[in-house]
This record gives C-alpha cells, sequence and structure tokens, in this order.
C-alpha cells in the first residue's frame, strides 16, 4: 500500500461515534481537516460522495493517518466494497487529493459512492450532519 492516509466525510468522522470509528482511531491518528472536489449526497442514514469537476463541489471530512494499513480490509466490509459485495458494489475505495490546512494537497484513499443518486437528497455544504450510533 503506497497510500498512508485515509480521508472520511460520515460514519467514520469522529463525531460520529459509530463503532466503526473506533475501529479506525485504533489503527490510525488523525492528522487534520481537509476537502475533496465532489458531490454530497444523503444516502440513507449515511452520506457518499461523488467526485466533481467542478471548483466550487466541495465535501469536508477528516484525514487519518493510517498506522496499521490491514485495517483498509476492514473498513472495505463496512462500506460494502470488499469481494464479499457482489458487483457493483456501493463504494469504491480510491485515491483522492485532499486540500487541508494553507491550501496544501495531500494523497489519499477515500470512499466514492459508486451508485446513481437522487439529485434531490443532495447535501450542498458538503457536510455530514453526525448523528449518534449509541
Amino acid at each position: 500500500m503506497n497510500n498512508k492516509y485515509l480521508f472520511v466525510y460520515g460514519t467514520l468522522m469522529h463525531n460520529s461515534e459509530h463503532p466503526m470509528h473506533q475501529v479506525l482511531q485504533a489503527h490510525s491518528e488523525f492528522v487534520c481537516h481537509g476537502r475533496i472536489r465532489a458531490q454530497l449526497y444523503q444516502i440513507h442514514d449515511y452520506p457518499g460522495a461523488v467526485l466533481s469537476n467542478m471548483a466550487d463541489d466541495e465535501v469536508h471530512g477528516e484525514v487519518y493517518r493510517l498506522a496499521t494499513p490491514s485495517v483498509l480490509a476492514q473498513l472495505d466490509d463496512f462500506e460494502e466494497c470488499s469481494a464479499a459485495f457482489p458487483e457493483p458494489r456501493e463504494y469504491r475505495r480510491q485515491t483522492v487529493e485532499v486540500t487541508v490546512s494553507g491550501g496544501k494537497s495531500i494523497s489519499a484513499w477515500a470512499y466514492i459512492y459508486n451508485h446513481p443518486v437522487d439529485p434531490n437528497k443532495r447535501i450542498v455544504n458538503g457536510r455530514f450532519q453526525l448523528k449518534s450510533w449509541q
């Protein structure tokens, strides 16, 4: 694995209190907040980001440095993009450019939504409203 960073924008963020964030936290270190060029949609009780070429399209989230890269296998299962799920999978993990503090860019893994979206469910401000999972 060449990429040591992961960008998250939904239920894996620290404020969600989702049990899978605890898995991520145990195998990584929070680096900073960041944003990617994408559009954000409400899928069910979780979001999906779809990459965009439009300069004004931003999805905001968090960047983590992976201490244990093998955690990606668990996260792939959670995001339904591992081989355990039939094609087309709900998400695909791919490398994206993340803009961080001061306008600097870094390369990070991100889970990108891989199904059609309802344009009426777009989260225009690019910030998923987190909820407690407990």
